[in-house]
This record gives structure tokens, sequence and C-alpha cells, in this order.
């Protein structure tokens, strides 16, 4: 908390040095005694923090003018009150009106202007509030006598184009500034820089230089450079570029000696540059959004259509293959009937007693896909998690011998006595579990295929199917657990994603259905890496894929019933 107080304290000098600063370097050509300049940058910082805090900024831009008035125009203090109620009631309108117009502002936009229609209320809004404040402002200053009522209207404009001018070039620099991604070097993006700034700099000395002549005929070539670094880089390089033009103008006026009665032509024609530049900024910005926004919908398009389709050919073969496994069921328990006739060995009928079993098993994973491709449905039922475990550990058998890993269950003792049952299909859970395993023992495969460390991975290839209390009530935990290698980078960013896979003949659909069964059962699914898949005291490497399902009878926001 102190640190925050104490950063919100730096933040007020901090404010009153760049003010005084942006105050002091622009304080030229000014009208009479008060900061009416061609271009005013201050105004773009006042509104810029107006925006930022609204009303809670009126003080603090309060305090910056007083201070820029008694240090850059040498106010004396030493007036008599008398004299001092002009400057001081005209900055309060000065701070009230860019706090207003800040908050409303807020209301309306976006601060990081990250739309075109921020920069246009931005722009327009700020023009119509600084109109009003310019004319309460001057109005001030003319009864206290410092101008004459006839040349009212004059000043007003040489006040309202500084001002709307500086938050112009500014503001966008002050809103987007917190935004903006950080510079990189190269050598390629430096000597484009420096291009472009030479390009800038060839353009004001063709304006100001030997060859410019007194109607300053060149003045819109100034409009190339920025109109290029603008579609170039968007709206911070159109930010980047107006302060950068701004400056060098104020700069080539000041060398030159421009008569003070050609600043009007030269505010408007600095106005004019400034919201160009802006706007196409801000065109360029938001068009290349939209593009990226449309090539991440033409992607996952593209995913869903890939999706659909792989849905089509598996609903396409699961019918297929309905009816020679079928078949093969049938003569499966013919074998098996003339075996027990004849008398075969024991042997023999037991592998045809699990040749029929798997074959059983082999129908009911087939029936229970195309059902849910086509209906979208399961067939869901109280199921007990020792039993889901060792059903699995059976099917898995075959995966264990041939990737030649160590499969085993585990319940944690946490889980309440009896242990818990939970709401699913069977075969679909089953489904899901054993291409967690398939997984983990194909990615421990592959890890110890070769290399020095080969034999020491092989001694703990160790995939563990576990079952333990959900941080959610009423809900179950499983998982799958392994010592292999962790997640490939390039995986663990689109874990869940379809057609995402590392493996040579792989699909990258076997995680994306998991999730989609545990998300069809109500549940979600997560994965970590971690010593052992998060064992304590393992070795380096392991993966936890886990997920959590209802427990059976629990309620709708998920407390037992």
């Amino acid at each position: 908390m102190s640190q925050i107080v104490r950063r919100k304290w730096m933040f007020v000098p901090a404010y009153l040095a760049v003010h005084l600063f942006l105050d002091w370097i622009s304080f030229i050509h000014a009208v009479s005694s008060i900061n009416i300049t061609p271009w005013n940058p201050p105004a773009g910082l006042m509104m810029g923090v107006s925006v930022l805090l609204g009303v809670r900024a009126v003080p603090l831009v309060w305090l910056a003018l007083t201070a820029a008035d008694l240090v850059v125009r040498d106010l004396p203090i030493t007036l008599l009150p008398m004299t001092l109620w002009a400057p001081f009631l005209a900055n309060g309108v000065v701070a009230l009106g860019y706090g207003v117009a800040g908050w409303l502002l807020r209301r309306a936009i976006d601060p990081g202007l990250s739309r075109l229609r921020d920069i246009v209320l931005l722009l327009g809004g700020s023009a119509a509030a600084v109109l009003g404040i310019g004319l309460c402002f001057i109005a001030i200053h003319t009864a206290a006598g410092l101008f004459a009522w006839t040349d009212f209207p004059e000043v007003l404009l040489r006040y309202w184009t500084g001002e709307v001018i500086g938050i112009a070039v500014l503001t966008p620099l002050v809103l987007i500034g917190r935004r903006m991604p950080a510079l990189r070097w190269s050598w390629s993006g430096a000597a484009e820089t420096l291009a472009q700034g030479a390009l800038i700099g060839f353009t004001l000395w063709l304006d100001f230089g030997p060859l410019a002549s007194s109607q300053y005929e060149h003045f819109y070539l100034l409009f190339l450079p920025a109109i290029g670094i603008a579609v170039r880089h968007g709206l911070v390089g159109a930010v980047v570029a107006s302060v950068a033009t701004q400056a060098g103008l104020i700069a080539a006026i000041q060398a030159t000696g421009v008569d003070t009665d050609r600043m009007a032509h030269f505010q408007l024609l600095m106005l004019t540059l400034a919201v160009t530049i802006l706007l196409l900024g801000a065109v360029v910005s938001e068009r290349r959004r939209a593009e990226d926004r449309l090539r991440v919908r033409q992607s996952d398009l593209a995913h869903a259509s890939r999706l659909i389709e792989a849905g089509e050919m598996t609903a396409a073969l699961a019918h297929e293959l309905n009816q020679p496994l079928a078949a093969t069921m049938g003569y499966a328990r013919a074998a098996r009937k003339v075996a027990r006739i004849e008398g075969a060995s024991p042997r023999l009928t037991e592998i045809l007693d699990k040749t029929v079993t798997q074959a059983e098993r082999a129908d009911r994973v087939i029936r229970s896909l195309r059902d849910f491709v086509r209906k979208g449905a399961s067939d869901r039922a109280p199921l007990p998690v020792a039993t889901l475990i060792a059903d699995c550990l059976t099917l898995a058998g075959p995966l264990a011998s041939r990737h030649a890993v160590e499969i085993v269950g585990e319940i944690d003792p946490a889980l309440p006595a009896p242990l818990p049952t939970v709401d699913g299909d069977a075969v679909q859970l089953q489904q899901a579990i054993l291409n967690l395993v398939r997984n983990a023992a194909e990615a421990m495969g592959e890890s110890a295929g070769g290399g020095p460390s080969a034999q020491a991975h092989t001694a703990r290839r160790r995939i563990v199917i576990f079952a333990c209390p959900a941080v959610q009530p009423g809900f179950v935990a499983i998982g799958v657990r392994d010592t292999g290698p962790g997640l490939a980078e390039v995986v663990e960013r689109n874990l869940f994603a379809p057609f995402v896979t590392t493996k040579p003949t792989g699909m990258g659909l076997g995680l994306s259905i998991v999730r989609t069964i545990v998300e069809s059962h109500g549940g979600t699914l997560t994965a970590r890496s971690g010593p052992d898949g998060g064992t304590v005291g393992g070795p380096i490497g392991g993966t936890v894929f886990q997920f959590t399902i209802p427990a059976h009878a629990a309620g709708k926001n998920g407390e037992p019933a």
C-alpha cells in the first residue's frame, strides 16, 4: 500500500516537471504575456492526464498552469490580490474545463484509442471543449484589460488552434504510451528510422532553407514522410511522426525567424497535418486489427470444418466396421463353442474367451461412438471409481506390453469410504483414460528411443491411473500421471487444439476428443508438467492429465444431494 502512495506522490512532481518543460520550449510567438502560442503541447499533456484521471486531475492541472505562469512567464507574486485575480481565475477555468472534458471523454472512448471512432471523438470533443474554455479564458483576460474586445475573435482563434494542435499531437502519445510495445533494436529498424527522420528533415529544409519562398509552397511535402510512416506503422507510427514533424516545424520557425503575423497561417497548416496523420494512422491500425480478427476467424472455421469432416468420417467408419465386427464376434463365439465341445486345451479356450470379450468391447465402443456422433448423447449410469480404474488397467494391458511400461492404479486415501461413484458413460470415460494412457506410453517410448540416458529413463517408465478428491465439491478427480519427458513447448501452447501433434503419424485429435468427452460429462480437463508428474521427490520430467467428473447424486451446483 505504501508503494502505491509513493508512486502517486512521485507522479505529481514528475507531471509538474514535464508540464513546465513543455511550456518553456513552446512559449514562442506568444500573444501578450499569456500562454497563447502556435503549438501548445501542455494542452495535450493536460487532456491526456484528464482523460486518465477525470476531475481528479483538476487541482494538479491548476497547480501546473499557475507554476508555469510564475516560472516561464515571470508572473510577479508581489502583485496586489486585485491584480492576480485574472490569471488565477483563468487557470481555474482551464483546469476545470479540461477535467470535465477528460471525464466525459473517458466515458465515451477507450483510453487506448483502439478504434477510429475513439480518435474522432477525442479530436471532436477536445475541439469543442477548448472552444468553450477559450471563450472564458480570453474573456477573463480581456475584462482584465489585457486585450481590446475588438481583438477577441483573432485571439480566440490563435488560442483554440494552438491548444487543439497540442492535443492532436501529444494526447494520443500520452494515452497509448502506456500500452506501447517495447522497442527492439535491429539494424533494419534503425536504418528505417534514420531514413524517415532524414526525409522529414529534408522536407523541412525545402520549406525553410535557401530554396524556400516567402509563400512556403513546399509545406505540403511534409505530408509525404508523415503519411508514409502512418501507413507503415499505423497509429503508433503516426503519433511519433506527428510529434517529430511538429517539433521540427517549431524549431525551423524559430531558426528562420518567421514573422508573428504569419503564425496564424502556419497554425492552420500544422493542425491540418496533425489531424490528417492521426486519422490515417487510426484507419491503418483498425484495418490491421480487422484483418487479424478475420485471419483468426478463418483459422477457427478451418478447424471447425476439419472437425466436422472428422466426425462424418468417424460415423461412416463406425457404420462400416459394425458388420465385419459382428461377423468376427460370431466366428469367435462359434470357435469357443467348438473348442469346448471337442475338448481343446484350456489355454486355447482362454484365448478364445479373451477374443470374444475384446470383440464385444469393440462393438460397444463403436456403438457408443456412433450414437455420440449422431445424437450427441451418451448412456450414463452410476459407475464406481474403483471399477472404472480397474477396467482401464485391464484394457491397458496390451499397451503396457507393447511399450514396455508399467501401468498401475492409485486411489487417494483422502477419498471417502466407501469409494464414491460417478455419473458417466463407462465406455466413453474408459476411452478418455485410455487415450491419455496411450499418449503417455507413446511419449515415453519416443524419449527412450536413444541417447545416453535411455537406459536410466527406461528404468522409471511408469504410468499411474489415479483418483483423488477434486477441489470443486461434488466432483471426483481422475487422471493419468507418467514419468515421461513432459510436454513439448509447441504442444503446451496449443494443448487441446485439434490437429496439433508432434507424432509423425498422429492426427492431433486425441486430447481434443478427451476434452469433448469430459466437458460433455460436466467436467474440466487440465494438464501440468512437473517432477515425476507432480510426485514429491520424483525425477525431473513427467506430465499429469487430470479431469473432474460429477459424483453420483450430486446436485446442480455440485453439492452432494
